[in-house]
């Protein structure tokens, strides 16, 4: 690395972690006081108190707190030892709302504690990825936790220490590799769940180090495993050496802690309170921490997550582990039943990392691209071939001109008043005025400075009872995904992949059945399962909400014993369930029709070409049928997205629990007389909802080449 480089990776780390400090710093100051941060400050004070005693007995036997190792803690407590005593604070139920005041300066220095660590873990990955480090020091969810007296900013740096030591070893036995095992140890003493980054580890190790030519006697698989299981034992010495509690009793303490987190998960009144769902932890991720406004200068959460969707195949052809260490986490998230939010700091290092390559790979190397070809010298056109394509315009001019104007009266102008309207307090109150000119008024006045924005509460009980439309600015679209927008839009997109995945798989699946030789009456089956299709959506819905009906329905009568289901009302994850079975039933005859089209439509000699090659299932599938199948099923996903992104009279009749709705299912309770006629925020929801759709759209069409699809159909 030349000098001029160097100087300017130095000078890319020293301002990333000086943006990570700043903004942990204001956190810090401006944060409100956060559950369990009064459990934590009296737990150092304890430690701060037998620390300046010498007493080594009270720090092994102190148990306050027992669930969670002590190390944490007794770092808050080494930091405000030094400091003056204050009165111990009151130990509340866990129930209790955030205490109103905690004993200064304990309070900040344990705070200032927790930003340094913060802040480190941010200089320990610039080291190795700057850009990276720039996503963690601005990531919300990381501020807010490493900005206030939590468990998480320590378990947290010696987590990602543990992966990057790891990598700096290159898996050979050195000081990196020791330190790799050791800072593992030291996380799990911090808090047990970020050991995910020790899972990702061991599971990265023993995969790139598998025996796989040769016999695998004992011996060999010996000598595979033995370093992984020698660098474990030294991260479970170092685990017990740094957790004092367990020195008295190690075995029993340890189950002791485990134990309680397994009762607090399956029977805690906090949990079941929460009822979040099971997809919750992807719900925090999508947006930035949405309680405490003007805290955060930045909120590019749910861009970093975009990012790290974009770029996980690169990071899994670079560095593997990451993508591993991401996986195992989420899956943990997703299975654990409790889904606090800041659990999601366990896995906001690889999602970093990943969004630094998805930036590198989709917008960063794209744009030099375009700067070098805009500098390159151009190649000069054929003036004739120029002239006949503009003669070829303006021949086609006057037969797409009707069609144009017919566009734009049914398609682009409704979308153009709705913009319009989601920038007013239009409802049904004001409804002759806004229909007689007075939304173009509004926004003339308002964009010109003439009028200023009016105050529109979203969420009130009533909307605004004035005759007149009134200027609000983007307040409303800002109101209504600051309260559940992200809530809905992760429930939405995720609905879709779902929905028309399973949909997919059904029809494509059912259409390779009937295709195979020998099938008996594969017409007749066609026909069946095309029914579903002709049903309406409204007289579907009801059918299945009457066979899923908790007290009446068709299961919960033919249930042994005549005993009620529990009701999917409440749970939001049964629900899910629910709502999956009835949409994969309403849509599958359109994927298998298309798919059994594509199939008529191969030609056999692909598929005798790939027999001689030695295909056959999967791979068959694989790089045969899904190839020749997509260009024509292409257009009937989009259909079956577009309609699974906007379904309504299935949510609506089905009447699921908040968060399972779609934006369709708010537009309508908003623009109805269930939400008093808002009409301007139904409107704002309309076109959020063609810009995600057109977005979404416009990716899979990309990855699918859809049009190609209707040319080959």
């Amino acid at each position: 690395m030349n000098t001029s480089r160097r100087r300017l990776t130095l000078l890319s780390i020293f301002t990333v972690v000086i943006i990570a400090l700043a903004l942990r710093l204001r956190a810090v100051a401006m944060l409100p006081i956060d559950y369990d941060e009064d459990d934590y400050l009296l737990a150092a004070q304890h430690y701060a108190a037998a620390i300046n005693a010498g007493d080594w007995a009270e720090i092994m036997n102190y148990g306050y707190n027992y669930e969670h190792p002590p190390l944490t803690k007794l770092v808050y407590g080494l930091a405000i030892a030094p400091l003056p005593p204050s009165p111990e604070i009151p130990d509340l139920p866990t129930s209790a709302s955030p205490a109103r005041a905690l004993p200064r300066p304990h309070f900040d220095v344990a705070r200032l504690v927790a930003a340094a660590e913060g802040t480190l873990a941010v200089l320990a990955l610039a080291l190795f990825n700057p850009l990276a480090a720039l996503f963690l020091a601005v990531d919300t969810w990381q501020i807010k936790y490493t900005g206030q007296i939590m468990l998480e900013p320590l378990p947290a740096l010696t987590s990602a220490l543990a992966v990057l030591f790891y990598l700096k070893s290159n898996r050979r036995w050195n000081v990196w590799l020791i330190l790799s095992a050791v800072a593992l140890g030291l996380t799990a003493a911090g808090k047990y769940m970020y050991c995910v980054a020790g899972i990702a580890i061991v599971a990265h190790w023993l995969w790139q180090t598998y025996p796989v030519d040769g016999p695998r006697t004992a011996g060999r698989l010996g000598r595979w495993m033995w370093p992984v299981v020698a660098w474990g034992l030294i991260a479970v010495a170092a685990f017990f050496a740094a957790d004092p509690y367990l020195w008295p009793d190690p075995l029993g303490r340890l189950a002791q802690s485990l134990r309680y987190h397994e009762n607090y998960a399956l029977n805690s009144t906090e949990v079941q309170q929460a009822n979040y769902p099971l997809w919750q932890p992807l719900v925090w991720l999508s947006g930035p921490v949405p309680w405490h406004p003007g805290v955060f200068v930045v909120s590019v959460d749910l861009f970093i997550s975009l990012l790290a969707l974009l770029g996980m195949r690169r990071l899994w052809r670079r560095q593997p582990v990451y993508v591993i260490w991401l996986g195992v986490a989420v899956g943990f998230l997703l299975v654990w039943p409790t889904k606090w939010p800041q659990y999601i700091l366990c896995l906001t290092v690889p999602l970093c990392m990943a969004a630094s390559e998805g930036f590198s790979q989709r917008l960063w190397e794209p744009a030099a691209g375009w700067v070098r070809g805009w500098n390159a010298p151009r190649p000069r056109t054929d003036g004739a071939e120029a002239a006949a394509s503009r003669r070829d315009g303006r021949r086609a001019a006057p037969w797409l001109l009707p069609g144009l104007v017919v566009l734009a009266v049914i398609t682009v102008f409704p979308l153009i008043f709705q913009g319009a309207m989601a920038l007013t307090d239009f409802n049904a109150m004001s409804i002759r005025d806004g229909m007689t000119g007075g939304v173009w008024r509004e926004v003339a006045r308002g964009l010109t400075g003439q009028a200023t924005p009016a105050t529109v509460d979203v969420f009130g009980q009533r909307p605004n009872t004035s005759r007149e439309v009134h200027y609000a600015g983007p307040g409303v679209l800002w109101q209504l995904f600051g309260g559940f927008g992200a809530d809905v839009l992760w429930f939405d997109v995720m609905w879709t992949v779902l929905s028309v995945g399973l949909q997919s798989a059904l029809g494509v699946g059912l259409a390779l059945m009937l295709n195979r030789r020998g099938v008996r009456f594969a017409g007749w089956w066609r026909a069946v399962f095309i029914l579903p299709w002709a049903v309406p959506e409204f007289v579907g819905a009801l059918v299945w909400l009457m066979i899923f009906d908790p007290a009446n329905g068709f299961v919960a009568q033919t249930a042994p014993g005549g005993a009620s289901l529990p009701s999917y009302f409440n749970n939001p994850t049964m629900a899910l369930g629910v709502l999956l079975i009835a949409s994969t039933w309403m849509g599958f005859p359109l994927i298998m029709l298309a798919a059994t089209a594509g199939l008529k439509l191969a030609p056999p000699e692909v598929y005798d070409a790939a027999a001689l090659d030695g295909a056959g299932g999967w791979g068959l599938f694989r790089f045969v049928t899904w190839p020749l199948l997509l260009p024509l099923l292409a257009p009937a996903l989009i259909l079956r997205s577009i309609f699974a992104f906007n379904q309504f009279y299935l949510f609506w009749v089905m009447r699921s629990p908040f968060p399972l709705v779609t934006f369709s299912t708010v537009s309508y309770i908003f623009f109805s007389g269930y939400g008093g006629g808002r009409f301007a925020v139904s409107a704002a929801i309309n076109i959020f909802t063609v810009v995600v759709l057109v977005a979404l759209i416009a990716v899979f069409n990309r990855w699918s080449k859809a049009a190609e699809g209707v040319t080959y159909a």
